[in-house]
């Protein structure tokens, strides 16, 4: 195959498209590095925070009684340690500002999703509050897809 010779105004040409689409390139990145333009993955993870934010909102394992006629096979966390969780969970979410690690470290602490409805029973009793209502008000989008994903860890029972 023979490749055609080029002239040198072609060669100027030809650098100054190349030269153009490296800056078009360029000022992209800063665009969507700063958030004036959204990328596939910028959107694909806003899609996640929202799925997050829907998945507890209606997600059964904040409520209370989800645990009545569910002791086969269930572990429970005992008053103590569930009252101890709650008075936790209240402390980070009151004030201020939210205490987001000390959440996720509670989460990180419970054996299974049902041990989420026994806390929410005891934070409930204690507060008069949902927890689920006020984790809602108080993470943000990641911080409530960092939430969920530590209890999509946790076995159902």
């Amino acid at each position: 195959m023979k490749v055609p010779k080029l002239e040198t105004g072609q060669w100027l040409t030809l650098l100054y498209v190349a030269a153009f689409f490296i800056a078009l390139f360029v000022v992209y990145k800063i665009l969507a590095g700063v958030g004036l333009i959204k990328t596939a993955a910028k959107k694909k993870e806003e899609a996640a925070e929202a799925n997050a934010s829907e998945s507890l909102r209606t997600a059964d394992y904040f409520n209370p009684l989800l645990l009545k006629g569910k002791t086969a096979g269930y572990t429970p966390l005992g008053e103590a340690m569930a009252t101890s969780y709650a008075e936790q969970l209240r402390k980070a979410v009151r004030g201020m500002g939210t205490d987001e690690e000390a959440i996720y470290s509670v989460f990180g602490q419970l054996h299974n999703r049902l041990n989420i409805s026994e806390v929410a029973l005891y934070y409930k009793n204690k507060y008069n509050r949902d927890l689920g209502t006020d984790l809602l008000n108080d993470l943000g989008d990641a911080e409530r897809l960092e939430l969920i994903k530590l209890i999509d860890k946790l076995p159902n029972k």
